[in-house]
């Protein structure tokens, strides 16, 4: 039952990821371009499907079951006050994803709009809003659920998205799980109130003043933000559940055959954390492959070069090659006319808060782990991440800081589970179980005080849900009614490539 179990929830997760980029395709592409990129990406999936993990001195066997399944109860209560669904409470930024959501509902695919003159106006750094425009923006996520309420409206479709989300969710704690060895209602635990310490700073920045229950502290240092997982999934789902499922099959994939066309279906999902993700797709091409010992006589340059290219070689096949470049083409050209293009893009401005920020969000829990995982490249991915993502900007707020380290965030509370839970833990020779047993200390006390902001997103949910009945943030309706704010969310369909040469005509 375990090693059947584990090839169905490989292969659940693949699927999962895949099917949106693949309603994509279909949906938005015209024949000329969907029938042979299509027959490429399927292709594609089926050696991906097929070069399944090793298997491993784990599984879930019939004692553990009611464990697993108490585990996606508490999954399934997290995700309840998380506003997806329209179960409970909605942040703000559910007003545009509800009119992103309604429109791909409602509008024929690929969705299109023309807006008024007199909305068509500049801001500050964004180019004008154009008269005719197409929807670009990350839209895998809701591809499924839109899908379902084309047939069963947009209640319906509201209940597949809990679901579909919920079934994300279960896959990546199974795959938690199967990285660590081991089933613990603790692990899923500190998935949902991992957390920076952001409760310190907020005290640092206020001189003392407690935050109140329901209030978002992410902000505390006014210019930075790195989010707890709670704060991503109950703000931006549709970026989120995706990358943290790649990382953990990262953990799990045996080589890199594979590797760079599954890491081309994450565009759709999100630019930012699509970028952020690479440092740890380069580290897997790489892993166990290390630099050539042979032609010592040779200068490390050349060797350097040769080390490079032989892990190219490595990585060649038809899926990564005609599969991922496909794929990444399609999906580049669709993002290429998005009307924020026009924002500010560079070197971000230096704030005096960010040594202070980083050392709260991520540096006390940086400097404990190093003691066990200095040699692991893991945690030098994440900590050079960590260090440079504030010091660039793209657009006008800081949206490149807070989701380009979504998948070094995870990495960072990947390694404290392994620490603290894992079966193999990494083994250092100078350091006693005393050491061990301290270190494990100092990471849950860190652990328990970064709770303060998940609690906090959580309170607020259930407080406006059960104290006032508000539930749906959905008064915009459609991306028709949000004006010149809309340029976020649009491209202009005059001189676009992927609109004249690439897309569906209805």
């Amino acid at each position: 039952m375990g090693k059947k179990l584990d090839r169905i929830m490989y292969d659940a997760g693949i699927l999962y990821i895949a099917i949106p980029v693949f309603i994509f395709l279909v949906g938005w592409t015209r024949p000329a371009v969907f029938i042979p990129v299509g027959a490429i990406f399927l292709a594609s999936l089926y050696f991906l499907l097929r070069n399944r993990p090793e298997e491993i001195a784990f599984h879930i066997g019939k004692k553990q079951i009611l464990l697993f399944a108490g585990c996606i109860l508490i999954l399934a209560a997290w995700l309840y006050f998380s506003g997806i669904g329209g179960f409970s409470f909605q942040n703000s930024d559910y007003t545009y994803r509800n009119a992103i959501f309604r429109d791909l509902i409602d509008k024929n695919w690929p969705v299109t709009y023309t807006f008024e003159t007199s909305d068509a106006t500049s801001l500050p750094g964004v180019n004008a809003l154009p008269h005719h425009a197409m929807m670009v923006y990350y839209i895998a996520f809701w591809l499924p659920a839109s899908l379902a309420g084309k047939l069963i409206g947009w209640y319906g479709a509201n209940v597949f998205l809990f679901f579909w989300t919920l079934a994300g969710l279960i896959l990546v704690v199974y795959f938690l799980f199967r990285t660590l060895r081991r089933i613990s209602i603790r692990s899923v635990l500190i998935l949902i109130f991992f957390s920076g310490l952001d409760v310190l700073g907020y005290l640092w920045a206020s001189r003392g003043a407690l935050p109140g229950l329901t209030d978002h502290i992410e902000w505390w240092s006014d210019y930075y933000q790195y989010s707890s997982n709670t704060t991503l999934l109950y703000w931006v789902f549709n970026q989120t559940i995706v990358f943290w499922l790649v990382m953990l099959l990262l953990m799990n994939i045996k080589n890199s055959k594979s590797l760079f066309f599954l890491y081309s279906l994450l565009l759709l999902y999100g630019p930012f954390p699509f970028l952020g993700m690479l440092p740890f797709v380069l580290w897997k091409a790489y892993q166990g492959f290390p630099l050539l010992s042979e032609n010592r006589e040779r200068n490390p340059v050349t060797r350097f070069l040769l080390w490079g290219l032989s892990g190219i070689r490595r990585a060649v096949s038809f899926e990564n090659i005609a599969g991922g470049i496909s794929v990444l083409a399609v999906v580049y050209l669709y993002f290429q006319s998005n009307v924020t293009g026009g924002r500010k893009m560079g070197i971000s401005q230096i704030y005096s808060s960010l040594p202070v920020f980083l050392l709260f969000e991520v540096g006390l829990y940086l400097a404990f782990l190093s003691v066990i995982f200095y040699r692991k490249p893991i945690f030098w991915i994440c900590t050079a991440s960590f260090l440079l993502i504030p010091l660039y900007q793209v657009g006008l707020g800081q949206d490149f800081c807070m989701r380009v380290s979504i998948p070094a965030l995870f990495a960072l509370q990947l390694m404290i589970q392994k620490e603290l839970l894992g079966r193999e833990k990494e083994i250092r020779p100078s350091l006693t179980i005393h050491d061990r047993k301290l270190l494990a200390v100092i990471l849950s006390v860190m652990l328990l005080i970064g709770t303060v902001v998940p609690v906090e997103e959580m309170s607020r949910s259930i407080w406006y849900t059960s104290s006032q009945g508000r539930t749906w943030s959905d008064t915009l309706k459609s991306l028709d009614n949000a004006g010149v704010t809309a340029t976020n969310f649009v491209g202009t369909t005059d001189g676009n490539f992927f609109y004249r040469y690439l897309a569906r005509k209805g």
